[in-house]
C-alpha cells in the first residue's frame, strides 16, 4: 500500500475516533428536530448561545447553568395561531453529571418518562439525556398545548442519540429513608445554598474540580440531609472539614457531632478525599448512622 494511502487511512481512523469521543453536537441534534409538527411551526432559525452570551437569553437565570460545565445552547419557538407558543431550549452541559445537576435543582412536578429523567408541571417540561438538558415551556397550558409539549419533548429526546452514566456518588447515598426526588448534584456553593443554605462564603471550597451530592432522608419522625463531597485529594477534603467546623460548628472541634440552637444535629467525617456531612438531623444517632452507612458504601465500591 502506498505511503499516502496509509496516512489517509490513519487520519480517517483518528478523526472517527476523535469525533466519537466528542459525541454528537447541538447542530447534529437540531437537524433531527422538525420545523413543523401538528400545525405548530418554528419561528425562524435556531439561536445559539454560549457562556459569554447566555445572559442575553435568560438574564437572571444564566447563573444556574454557568455554575455547571455549560458549553452552549440552542433555542427556538414554535407557534400555532395567534396566541399559542412553545419555547424550546436545549443545553449542552458538558457531562451527564452536569445535565442531571441542572435538572435536579428544581423537581416540583411529575415524571413523564421522557429522556433519562423528566419533570412536568404547569406547562413546563424539563428533562435530561446524556450531557444535554432540555426545557420546553408553554405559558398558556391547555390540553392541546400540553399534548404538544409532550410530543415535542419525545421528539427531542429521540433526537438526542447519546445517554450517560451518573457519578458514583449517587450510588453512595444510603437507600433507607432516601427521598429520591431530593437528590441534587452540584459543583458550586451557590447551588448548594439554593438547596440547603450553608454560608454566604464558600467555606466548603466547592468549585469546578469538586463533585457534590445532597439528599433528604425521612424515617418516621426522623429526618436529615446528607451531603457528600469529593475533592481532588484527601488534603483538600481535610482543609474543607476544618473550615466547616471552624465556621459552622465550632463547638464540634473535639467531636464529630454538634447540637445547634434550633435543636437539630450536624455531624461530619472524612473518608480519604470525601467529606461527609449530615445536616438538620432530628436525632444524633440518625445523623451518625447516615454518615457511617455512606462510609461503608465508599469502602465497598473502592472509592
Amino acid at each position: 500500500m502506498k505511503p499516502e494511502v496509509v496516512l489517509l487511512a490513519l487520519f480517517a481512523g483518528v478523526m472517527m475516533t476523535y469525533g466519537h469521543a466528542l459525541g454528537e453536537s447541538l447542530s447534529d441534534i437540531a437537524k433531527r428536530i422538525p420545523n413543523e409538527f401538528d400545525g405548530w411551526k418554528a419561528d425562524g432559525k435556531w439561536r445559539y448561545y454560549d457562556r459569554k452570551t447566555l445572559f442575553q437569553h435568560i438574564d437572571g437565570g444564566a447563573e444556574l447553568y454557568l455554575a455547571y460545565r455549560f458549553r452552549e445552547a440552542i433555542v427556538r419557538r414554535y407557534l400555532k395561531g395567534k396566541e399559542m407558543e412553545i419555547a424550546l431550549d436545549i443545553y449542552d452541559m458538558g457531562t451527564p453529571d452536569d445535565a442531571f445537576g441542572v435538572f435536579s435543582v428544581e423537581r416540583l412536578g411529575e415524571d413523564v418518562n421522557i429522556g433519562q429523567g423528566s419533570d412536568y408541571i404547569e406547562g413546563l417540561l424539563r428533562f435530561w439525556k446524556g450531557r444535554f438538558f432540555v426545557s420546553i415551556l408553554t405559558r398558556l397550558e391547555t390540553n392541546e398545548t400540553k399534548s404538544a409539549v409532550m410530543k415535542l419533548g419525545s421528539v427531542v429526546a429521540k433526537a438526542i442519540g447519546e445517554t450517560g452514566k451518573l457519578t458514583k456518588l449517587i450510588s453512595i447515598l444510603p437507600r433507607d429513608g432516601l427521598k429520591e426526588k431530593s437528590i441534587c448534584f452540584m459543583r458550586k456553593h451557590t447551588i448548594l445554598n439554593r438547596v440547603y443554605f450553608i454560608a454566604d462564603k464558600n467555606i466548603l471550597g466547592l468549585g469546578d474540580d469538586t463533585e457534590c451530592v445532597i439528599a433528604r432522608y425521612e424515617q418516621g419522625n426522623k429526618g436529615a440531609y446528607l451531603l457528600i463531597i469529593r475533592y481532588s485529594d484527601a488534603k483538600s477534603a481535610s482543609k474543607a472539614l476544618n473550615r466547616f467546623i471552624t465556621s459552622y460548628i465550632p463547638e464540634a472541634k473535639r467531636s464529630k457531632v454538634a447540637l445547634l440552637e434550633d435543636g437539630k444535629y450536624v455531624a461530619s467525617d472524612l473518608y480519604g478525599q470525601f467529606l461527609l456531612i449530615a445536616l438538620d438531623a432530628t436525632e444524633k444517632e440518625f445523623a451518625l448512622k447516615l454518615i457511617e452507612t455512606a462510609r461503608k458504601k465508599l469502602k465497598e465500591v473502592g472509592m
